[in-house]
């Protein structure tokens, strides 16, 4: 589990409010996953912090390690796979309150792209580091995981 060493005790912020040109930038990951109804206290038991410290990592008060923000960003990419498998099981549901969900996928999806965009920054041992974290969670959160088994190809010329 994490500590409370993931964040660093200078704000990440600029007088003005806005955030520093060298901060990353995890405010597309928070957005996502607020939208994917993901609360700050649920992200703090995953993380293993204080729901204070995720309060501060969403404000730009503070920020988090690179490893837990590729986990977050990983978390956010599972939440879109759970939804979108969930919609596509359902059937004969009114037309308008399926796009409504597809509308709220999409917005996840967008906020995926920006943070992953954004990672592309982090150090190659933070990113593993993360899909560490993320591997651990799904085993801990009891996840079921697919066998990947050698599938026979049938080629058709």
């Amino acid at each position: 589990m994490m500590d409370e060493a993931m964040v660093s005790g200078a704000p990440e912020m600029e007088p003005t409010g806005a955030w520093a040109p060298d901060a990353i930038d995890v405010r597309p990951v928070f957005r996502g996953l607020s939208d994917g109804g993901i609360a700050g206290k649920d992200i703090a038991m995953m993380l293993g912090v204080a729901p204070s410290t995720v309060s501060k990592w969403r404000r730009g008060a503070a920020r988090p390690n690179e490893d837990a923000i590729q986990f977050l960003t990983l978390i956010l990419a599972d939440v879109i796979g759970a939804k979108e498998r969930a919609l596509d099981a359902m059937e004969n549901v009114p037309l308008a309150w399926r796009l409504g969900r597809e509308s709220e996928l999409a917005a996840m999806r967008q906020s995926l792209y920006q943070q992953e965009a954004i990672n592309r920054v982090l150090k190659p041992a933070a990113l593993r580091d993360g899909a560490r974290m993320f591997k651990d969670w799904l085993d801990r959160a009891g996840a079921p995981v697919r066998a990947v088994r050698p599938q026979s190809v049938r080629v058709v010329a």
